[in-house]
């Protein structure tokens, strides 16, 4: 995440109330302050990972349903998601090597 994302979340945690959380995100702000630019291309990269790991999933789930069926329109909504899917995963796939 950058800066902004722990921000925009802080923000979301003040209006939610959420002192505990407001806390632990200042202290994840301080932390991003004091790495290294190796630290935070590796911390990129271990992200970029889990949103690979998590597209993956989310497709195996659309196959299966895909596979026991639905509507048309269910099948439908479902293929045009497995396409945006993969296309986002080629493009953290040249993200990660690029």
């Amino acid at each position: 995440m950058s800066v902004d994302d722990y921000l925009d979340l802080y923000n979301y945690a003040k209006q939610l109330g959420d002192a505990q959380w407001q806390a632990d995100l200042l202290t994840s702000l301080k932390n991003f302050k004091s790495m290294t630019e190796a630290e935070i291309r590796e911390q990129r990269v271990r992200e970029m990972w889990t949103r690979f790991d998590n597209i993956n999933a989310n497709l195996l789930e659309l196959f299966d349903k895909l596979r026991t069926g639905g509507d048309d329109n269910q099948a439908r909504a479902w293929r045009e998601r497995v396409w945006e899917l993969k296309l986002e995963r080629i493009s953290l796939a040249k993200r990660a090597s690029g």
